[in-house]
């Protein structure tokens, strides 16, 4: 199975696919989205499931040169991509190419009011994976 981009585009998998932390879902992006991590853009999983047993319901991908700013100004930006059913969590992977993966206090001041806006939405996020190419940093471990 492969994810392609497109306009908002949305991928749910066809066969369970366990998402139970960023090693999961990095694993999970490179193997079924071309180039991931090379282009400026940022993917929302939708997961669904306890802790520890989660499972992707859906990837969407919110568009190219998409960078974690932006959701200064509409921080449940991505909650508009909810599967049927809803979501029990969601983990954004925001590609950076070239800017590193120490997150910078304006990152660190975006998770805080991502995670707000998550939780009183009632579909809490669980972490946010910068991604500089091949390497990746949690920001639920910083």
């Amino acid at each position: 199975m492969r994810l392609y981009a497109g306009p908002a585009a949305g991928f749910d998998p066809p066969a369970r696919v366990r998402v139970a932390g960023p090693g999961d879902a990095i694993t999970w992006a490179r193997a079924n989205i071309p180039d991931f991590g090379w282009f400026p853009e940022v993917y929302v999983l939708f997961l669904g499931g306890g802790r520890g047993d989660e499972v992707l319901r859906r990837a969407a991908w919110l568009g190219a040169a998409v960078t974690l700013d932006d959701f200064v100004a509409w921080p449940d930006f991505s909650l508009g991509y909810v599967p049927p059913g809803g979501a029990d969590a969601v983990m954004l992977l925001v590609c950076r190419p070239g800017g590193g993966l120490e997150p910078t206090a304006q990152d660190r001041r975006v998770h805080a009011l991502l995670s707000l806006a998550h939780e009183a939405r009632g579909v809490p996020l669980v972490d946010v994976v910068l991604v500089d190419g091949r390497r990746w940093h949690s920001m639920g471990d910083s």
